[in-house]
């Protein structure tokens, strides 16, 4: 018995000087990360992560948000754990702020956006903008006697009967803004009408304004509707394409960052909210080659931008409208017959 009291006792000697050990051991901290979800492109959503890995010391994870509708894509966000969703629409924040996917969190240079721009509650975070263009083969332009369009007008002459190509108005973007504007400058009566007369045009529709871009490209398009930032970069690499401010129905199109209700590093989240809109976050695409794509936070002093616009007609959103009666619009607008 005296034996067996011993050895115990020995072990729980033992147990407790590895305990006191492992006291005097630093712990190595564990490095810190987050999750991130991106609508953007690899190219953009690699250099956002990277340039803000070296700044900060903090582990980017990046996931892609797969194509598909609407629903789908809100309900991946939903089902998978992500900390910060990066680009997408306005009208998509909407909806996810609409479905609690979104948790609030007003970045600290929110105040140097114009109120037009941003969601004063700070459910998402406003980041850049672009504009509606038209991406036209000058080749084809140049055989039907045409100078490039301007105007939604402009898309109605004779000549582009078939030779209109766009993303499915479901996707949102540059298409479906295009039919929301004029309809908010409008009215509902003379947009519908237009809409008549454009469906006579026979437009083919599209899965993505990529593919839309390659049938005006290769010829087999004359006219893409498209975001001008895409556009002028095509313009300077293809001397064949042409492109266009639509000057009649334009709007603010915008692209957005937030934080997921779910998110596990809130801390870091918000951290990168903050980066994006820094000066460094600001300067970071300008200073590899991405002029077109302008912050908001520098909206207010880029004459630039002004000067390339010029005057455009653009409409102040209703989010509410443009992104809760989407379906509802859209099967208006495809079912307006010429009057």
């Amino acid at each position: 018995m005296m034996h067996r009291n011993i050895f115990f006792k020995s072990i729980a000697l033992l147990l407790l000087l590895m305990m006191l050990a492992g006291c005097g051991q630093e712990q190595t901290p564990q490095p810190k990360q987050l999750m991130l979800c991106s609508s953007m492109s690899k190219k953009i959503t690699e250099l956002f992560a990277e340039n803000y890995s070296k700044a900060t010391g903090v582990k980017v994870k990046i996931s892609y948000l797969p194509a598909g509708t609407q629903k789908e894509r809100l309900d991946y966000l939903r089902q998978n754990k992500f900390d910060v969703w990066l680009g997408g629409t306005s009208e998509e924040y909407f909806l996810a702020d609409e479905q609690k996917i979104l948790q609030p969190y007003i970045v600290k240079e929110a105040y140097k956006v114009p109120a037009e721009l941003r969601n004063r509650t700070g459910q998402w975070t406003s980041l850049y903008l672009s504009y509606i263009a038209f991406l036209s083969n000058k080749n084809n332009l140049h055989a039907y006697g045409l100078y490039a369009p301007e105007s939604m007008e402009e898309l109605l002459a004779p000549q582009l009967k078939d030779e209109i190509v766009l993303a499915d108005f479901n996707l949102g973007g540059a298409s479906y803004g295009m039919i929301t504007s004029l309809w908010q400058l409008r009215g509902k009566n003379e947009a519908l009408a237009y809409a008549g007369r454009f469906n006579a045009q026979e437009p083919e529709y599209t899965s993505g304004f990529g593919e839309a871009v390659d049938k005006v490209y290769i010829g087999k398009k004359t006219v893409a509707v498209v975001p001008l930032d895409y556009a002028l970069r095509l313009e300077r690499q293809h001397s064949h394409l042409f492109a266009t401010v639509v000057k009649d129905a334009n709007r603010n199109m915008l692209t957005c960052a937030a934080i997921m209700r779910n998110a596990e590093h809130v801390e870091e989240a918000r951290a990168f909210l903050d980066y994006l809109m820094s000066d460094e976050g600001m300067e970071l695409l300008p200073a590899n080659g991405y002029h077109y794509i302008w912050h908001v936070k520098k909206y207010p002093y880029n004459d630039g931008r002004r000067e390339l616009l010029g005057n455009i007609s653009v409409p102040v959103d209703d989010l509410g409208w443009t992104a809760g009666s989407k379906s509802e619009i859209i099967r208006a607008w495809l079912n307006a017959k010429k009057q």
